[in-house]
């Protein structure tokens, strides 16, 4: 009686681990977004990694065409008036700097006294200001003699770009996890 007791134990630990492998071989991998509602918020998560070779930025965006930017769009650029929110972690070939865009909608003229902040209109009319993040770029690690730029962030904003004004392509790898938020106006 103890071994049949054993056995059908046996038996139904099998099928429980059968089970829980083969449900888990038809989840798929590679899910990186999900929506998550809780009464009244409601979250789009993104997490992501992936190793991108800049690209020209448009002369449209870059003050006055003149400074031969290269850009890496890490997470793309909302219009529905939702924000990034979230961490981001990078090692890129050359020096480069992170840039945080933000919708640029003043709700009020700026005058000359207070200034406007860095921003630039985009080929689409879009018009967006830009935080950039210098701190990874001026003090580039070096490894076999070649300067690279590698850290770690908190960023909230529009978009999330890896950015250089060298005008010099490089590759990133990076990996973010961020959720969309929607702003308190």
């Amino acid at each position: 009686m103890k071994n049949w007791r054993i056995a059908a134990q046996s038996i139904i630990i099998f099928l429980a681990i059968y089970t829980i492998v083969g449900l888990a071989s038809v989840i798929p991998s590679d899910v990186s977004a999900a929506t998550v509602t809780n009464g009244t918020i409601s979250e789009e998560r993104y997490v992501g990694q992936k190793t991108e070779m800049s690209n020209p930025a448009s002369p449209l965006v870059t003050p006055h065409g003149k400074i031969p930017h290269q850009i890496v769009f890490a997470l793309p650029l909302r219009n529905d008036s939702k924000v990034w929110t979230g961490t981001v972690t990078f090692t890129a070939s050359k020096p480069i700097e992170i840039e945080v865009l933000h919708n640029y909608k003043p709700r009020s003229v700026i005058d000359t006294e207070h200034g406007e902040p860095y921003h630039a209109t985009l080929p689409n009319n879009m018009t967006v200001a830009i935080s950039t993040m210098t701190m990874f770029s001026d003090t580039p690690v070096k490894l076999t003699g070649t300067p690279i730029s590698t850290g770690s962030l908190q960023f909230t904003g529009s978009a999330l770009v890896f950015h250089n004004t060298s005008g010099e392509p490089f590759t990133v790898t990076y990996t973010v996890d961020a959720v969309t938020r929607t702003p308190n106006n």
